[in-house]
């Protein structure tokens, strides 16, 4: 999608976009740079909590940083900034930008935004240990994404019939 509308826009100046693992290596040889210098300069790591089989599981994700965070690191969950990408209206990347940003754009519904971010991160599950290696040490989610999914869980457990 190709799209510079004002609500298009407001999408990069909101919460950048989720990348899949295989457009890392092509991005990084696009701007000249190793994997490894890309992530320390450019992107953060975006983690989303799911269930599985009743536990909680991380999947985390790379993400284009935002300006003024630290590239390179674990994003806060409810940060919302601008794409260190985006400059002057446009991206910076365009060719080469995140695949949830070349799938969403101002007709995106909710539903459908939710199924591309679920098959971004059915892509990233394999990932993990490159994601850590990237990172240098070992991946913990944020505080408080814990503590949501800690909240939706005690809520679903009050709501469920007592025998």
């Amino acid at each position: 999608m190709d799209c510079a509308c004002d609500s298009c826009q407001n999408l990069c100046q909101q919460k950048p976009g989720w990348f899949t693992p295989d457009q890392i290596e092509r991005l990084a040889r696009k701007l000249g740079l190793r994997i490894d210098d890309l992530f320390r300069r450019f992107l953060t790591i975006d983690v989303a909590l799911v269930e599985d089989g009743g536990q909680m599981k991380a999947i985390y994700v790379l993400a284009p940083a935002m300006i003024g965070r630290k590239p390179g690191a674990i994003s806060d969950p409810s940060a919302r900034g601008i794409c260190v990408w985006f400059r002057d209206g446009q991206c910076q990347i365009h060719e080469a930008k995140p695949r949830e940003c070349s799938l969403v754009d101002h007709a995106t519904s909710s539903a459908q935004g939710d199924l591309i971010r679920a098959s971004i991160l059915k892509r990233w599950l394999p990932h993990k240990g490159f994601v850590q290696q990237l990172y240098g040490k070992k991946l913990k989610a944020p505080d408080a994404l814990r503590k949501l999914y800690r909240k939706i869980q005690r809520e679903k457990e009050s709501a469920q019939p007592r025998n």
